[in-house]
């Protein structure tokens, strides 16, 4: 005899609800530990985007297209490209070289 899927999910939630009660473990604990393993972190890359709004001395590099950086700039700074982008193996750091401590 075939069983019906939905019941035999409902008998899994069943067996899997009566494990948390033995355990020991309220329904509220059983969902936040739940929610925490749903919220593993996972890789994650830093996305550099290639156009940034120049305002007052700092960069904003949140543009994927010259069009963008223009829209958001027009009365309030220019455009300019990513830095970051142009020059990959510069140091951030303007005092730091890719060679080592500089010498008196």
């Amino acid at each position: 005899m075939r069983r019906n899927p939905v019941q035999s999910n409902d008998a899994k939630l069943l067996q899997f609800l009566f494990g948390i009660r033995t355990a020991g473990l309220s329904p509220i604990a059983a969902a936040a530990l739940g929610m925490a393993a749903c919220l593993l972190p996972e890789t994650v890359h830093a996305q550099e985007y290639p156009w940034c709004l120049s305002r007052e001395g700092y960069l904003y590099c949140f543009y994927k297209t010259q069009e963008q950086c223009q829209w958001t700039a027009s009365g309030i700074g220019g455009c300019a490209l990513n830095p970051r982008l142009l020059f990959p193996n510069k140091p951030r750091d303007s005092g730091a070289s890719a060679i080592g401590p500089k010498r008196p």
